[in-house]
């Protein structure tokens, strides 16, 4: 009888061994399976990010960049840190797409993306190919020369007169060059690195850009000058080709107005920190 019981005992004691074994790996690993997926809808945007300040790839994550879709990159700049902010407002997840700046368009039009939130400014053409939100960022024109080149003390756009011009292709930068007096204008660049390399190597004498993409160039490279025309000594353009803003599809009017609500919430101040802090950690 003695030996039953401390059998059936021993028996016990096993199975609540095995069942708190059992209990104690279920509760471990609950958590992820909970986790789960995400059942957030995703944002897809696209971007050269070779386009500093407004986007550059870098190989770690540092200042907060964002890991490239089907890369072991990241990207980061003004467009990476804005994007975060309008998908964290809408309550997306954010994916960036590296993509050369002539696909983009061919990108939103196709659905491949959902947006581009690339430093693309506002024109009749494009507003013809997809519709564009509020803009996120307003950028002046300002020309880009050498400090020690002959257009080094320009204060007017009469003044490059006969210059040697060029700037990336598909960009309001580039229709700019005819109002140059005898502009010699080149074939336009594919990229903004190439473009600023042809300046600093002497291959042209004057270019044109946006002032982020001056400040950026001129802090990469001090061999360079920036120029911004007071007043009407400058270029002749419209209001809104200063405009910079997100490209979404025709007609994707829900996303459209959903990114228009949360530009609204980040205030003029936030805006200006950002862009400083994309100079300060362009790559």
């Amino acid at each position: 009888m003695k030996k039953l019981k401390k059998v059936l005992c021993l028996a016990m004691a096993a199975v609540l061994i095995t069942s708190a074994g059992c209990a104690a790996g279920t509760a471990a690993s609950t958590p992820a399976s909970a986790a789960g997926p995400s059942t957030k809808k995703v944002l897809k945007v696209a971007m050269e990010c070779a386009y500093a300040p407004f986007n550059w790839t870098q190989t770690t994550d540092a200042n907060n960049a964002m890991k490239i879709a089907d890369s072991n990159e990241y990207c980061n700049g003004y467009d990476v840190q804005m994007a975060k902010k309008i998908a964290d407002s809408i309550g997306y997840d954010l994916e960036i797409y590296k993509t050369e700046w002539t696909g983009i368009p061919a990108a939103i039009s196709s659905g491949k993306i959902d947006a581009g939130v690339c430093g693309m400014t506002v024109n009749s053409e494009r507003k013809k190919a997809f519709d564009f939100t509020d803009p996120y960022y307003l950028a002046d024109f300002v020309v880009l020369t050498k400090k020690d080149g002959k257009y080094a003390n320009a204060t007017s756009v009469a003044d490059l007169d006969g210059a040697s011009c060029t700037s990336q292709q598909s960009t309001a930068w580039y229709d700019l060059l005819p109002q140059i007096p005898n502009a010699k204008i080149q074939p336009a660049i594919a990229d903004v690195p190439t473009m600023l390399v042809a300046l600093s190597t002497g291959k042209c004498e004057v270019e044109t850009a946006n002032k982020p993409t001056g400040l950026a160039a001129v802090k990469a490279d001090p061999t360079l000058k920036m120029i911004v025309f007071e007043g009407d000594k400058g270029f002749k353009i419209d209001a809104e080709q200063t405009h910079v803003a997100v490209a979404v599809k025709k007609g994707n009017d829900d996303l459209r107005q959903k990114i228009n609500t949360a530009l609204a919430g980040i205030s003029e101040d936030d805006r200006n920190k950002m862009m400083e802090d994309a100079i300060t950690n362009q790559k």
